[in-house]
């Protein structure tokens, strides 16, 4: 075993203690080596005895004689996990303190939005029933000139009831069209509408509840 070996052994058995002391016990050996010189290497290494008593040594003098007790590593980790509560708590208490400073303007926000969204709404169902009530007249119409029509056809008017009959069905055929743009429309916007309400909804209580 040489020098260098020697130290990346000992470094490696150094390494569930604190890393400022495993530092200056490194750097001491390899002052130690350097101050004999490489002609008294292998004379150094015997005196030292193995990289295993060495770190015992070093660890008996930090911790004691229990020292093999000591899980340095597990003790960090437990440090680190308590930090990290404590900055995970600090967060949320800065983000709660942010959002009730914030409130009148982000509830602002959130009512325009819920406004827009209610005016949508309106305009989408406004424009339906007129559009409904547009198919409506349409039927009536279409059935009314129907029977006219008919009535002309046998009642010596044969050609002002084709006329009239052939523009009541051309009024049924179009409020019928209309009947199934509007279904097809309102099955498709109806569902969208309903699904982004709820989710508007629920954004509040969401990140109400990623801050406790």
């Amino acid at each position: 075993m040489n020098r260098n070996e020697f130290l990346r052994q000992l470094e490696r058995l150094l390494c569930d203690i604190p890393e400022n002391e495993r530092r200056e016990a490194i750097e001491y050996y390899q002052n130690y080596f350097e101050d004999a010189g490489p002609e008294k290497e292998a004379q150094i290494i015997e005196e030292l005895g193995s990289p295993q008593e060495v770190a015992a040594s070093i660890k008996r003098n930090l911790f004691g004689e229990d020292y093999e007790d000591y899980d340095f590593v597990k003790e960090k980790k437990q440090q680190n996990a308590y930090e990290n509560q404590q900055n995970k708590t600090t967060r949320n208490i800065v983000l709660a303190v942010i959002i009730v400073l914030t409130f009148p303007l982000w509830i602002g926000i959130l009512a325009s939005a819920f406004g827009i969204l209610i005016a949508g709404i309106a305009v989408v169902f406004a424009a339906a029933v007129s559009i409904i009530a547009v198919v409506f007249c349409f039927f009536v119409m279409g059935f009314v000139l129907c029977g006219i029509g008919m009535v002309n056809l046998f009642t010596g008017f044969p050609a002002v009831g084709l006329v009239l009959t052939a523009v009541g069905m051309f009024l049924l055929a179009f409020a019928v069209l209309g009947l199934i743009v509007v279904v097809w429309t309102v099955g498709r916007i109806l569902p969208w509408t309903l699904r982004a309400v709820v989710r508007l909804c629920k954004k509040p209580f969401q990140k109400r509840g990623a801050v406790i």
